[in-house]
């Protein structure tokens, strides 16, 4: 990754207080006052280390580009290098929320199509053809996930500079994975991957000039295929709060909250969290903030419905939920590169998660606590450590809330894109 995002931290006393240093400068930061931060100012890169190309990226967003989710992905990504003065704009099927300033949205499915018989493919094809004839020459289509093959194909044809991000760990790597996990809890697998889609998956891939990998676990899944010279190491990100409010101050024998942000399924690890569960640490309960997978309420309904576990759905305000949380937790077997992880961090929570779970903040900065939640003992002795002593949850808190400021769509939003162009003009 580039220098000006490396995180170096001093050694920390879990009892007093941690110095940790951004790329910013050195950064004290107080573990038993309440959690107040400010993000300083961002430096501006000099012209010499970033010369934007004339070059626009044309982004195609098949599906609608909601305000969660995919849809905040990509226009968090756009925003962000519009502002650092790349040209971009978007077609989508439906742009929800306010557009973000500078970037151009059009919406190539007219109302009335919908409506119709065959009325979602006549509208596709209405959307894919306004797509391809807004991308000329020397443009970058920058696709992203449900963008059909032929889409692809037709690009590839003109000579099209093909660009696309690699949300999740590929199919081909994912599915024996995930094929595994669902037998060891004897049910069949519910994931979704079948070698048809693989197959579509990797024709996808092989029309790209390039593939952005956002966390090592979506980087080391294209070892050993055709397309592994084309593979560009990148990562998600979130836009971190200036400020945070102080927390309240516990009340005595008040419990301690660890909160799951995202779907409670197998793919993200609920299973060997929930199984670690049936022996809660004390004082401690849980908050599940997402659907909970068929799969998991018939394996787990005595650990879901007990005293110390919530599961309270999708909620409207994740930030209101990490701000009441005291441990964020994410031992998922496969992702892309969890935005959960990056907000927990920027809200300053120490995070407990698995490799996959703590994505390229973990691997990059050591800010995160990585373990194997496959080894259920181990992982229920780290929680109940955290659920333990609150100079550790709040040192570590402290860690991870300085190590997000290097992840802000700010810097990792068209830090994408200069790589791109580095790597294309080598």
């Amino acid at each position: 990754m580039a220098s000006d995002r490396q995180t170096h931290f001093a050694s920390v006393s879990f009892r007093r207080k941690a110095l940790a240093c951004s790329p910013e400068g050195c950064l004290p930061v107080s573990v038993t006052a309440p959690r107040q931060f400010v993000l300083p100012e961002k430096p501006k890169a000099p012209p010499s280390v970033r010369v934007v190309p004339a070059r626009p990226i044309r982004a195609l967003m098949s599906n609608p580009c909601e305000t969660v989710g995919v849809g905040r992905t990509c226009r968090s990504i756009l925003a962000a290098s519009i502002a650092a003065g790349y040209r971009a704009d978007l077609v989508t099927a439906r742009f929800d929320g306010e557009v973000p300033p500078g970037l151009v949205v059009r919406d190539g499915r007219p109302r009335f199509v919908r409506h119709l018989p065959f009325g979602r493919r006549i509208a596709d094809g209405l959307l894919h053809r306004r797509y391809l004839e807004t991308v000329g020459e020397g443009d970058i289509a920058y696709l992203w996930p449900s963008v059909p093959v032929s889409v692809y194909e037709r690009l590839a044809r003109r000579g099209v500079t093909i660009v696309t991000e690699s949300v999740n760990t590929r199919m081909a790597v994912a599915k024996p994975l995930l094929d595994a996990a669902y037998d060891a809890l004897g049910l069949p697998p519910a994931h979704g991957i079948t070698d048809l889609r693989i197959a579509i998956q990797n024709l996808r891939q092989i029309l790209c000039s390039a593939i952005f990998a956002p966390s090592p676990a979506a980087e080391h899944a294209f070892a050993g295929t055709p397309v592994a010279s084309r593979v560009i190491p990148t990562s998600y990100g979130t836009w971190v709060p200036a400020t945070l409010p102080d927390r309240p101050v516990r009340v005595p024998g008040a419990p301690v909250t660890f909160v799951f942000v995202g779907s409670v399924c197998v793919r993200k690890g609920a299973h060997l969290l929930l199984e670690a569960w049936r022996r809660p640490p004390p004082g401690a309960r849980l908050r599940l903030l997402g659907a909970v997978e068929p799969a998991i309420r018939s394996c787990f309904a005595d650990v879901l419905d007990g005293e110390t576990v919530s599961a309270v759905g999708f909620s409207n305000d994740v930030a209101q939920e990490l701000l009441r949380a005291d441990v964020a937790v994410l031992p998922s077997l496969e992702e892309g590169d969890p935005i959960s992880t990056y907000e927990a961090a920027a809200h300053g929570l120490p995070v407990l998660a698995s490799a996959a779970g703590a994505g390229r903040i973990g691997a990059e900065t050591g800010a995160l606590e990585i373990v194997d939640p496959s080894d259920i003992a181990a992982f229920r002795d780290r929680l109940a450590a955290y659920a333990a002593d609150e100079d550790l949850r709040r040192a570590r808190g402290a860690v991870a809330r300085v190590a997000a400021l290097g992840y802000d769509w700010s810097r990792v939003g068209p830090d994408r894109f200069d790589k791109l162009f580095a790597f294309l003009g080598r």
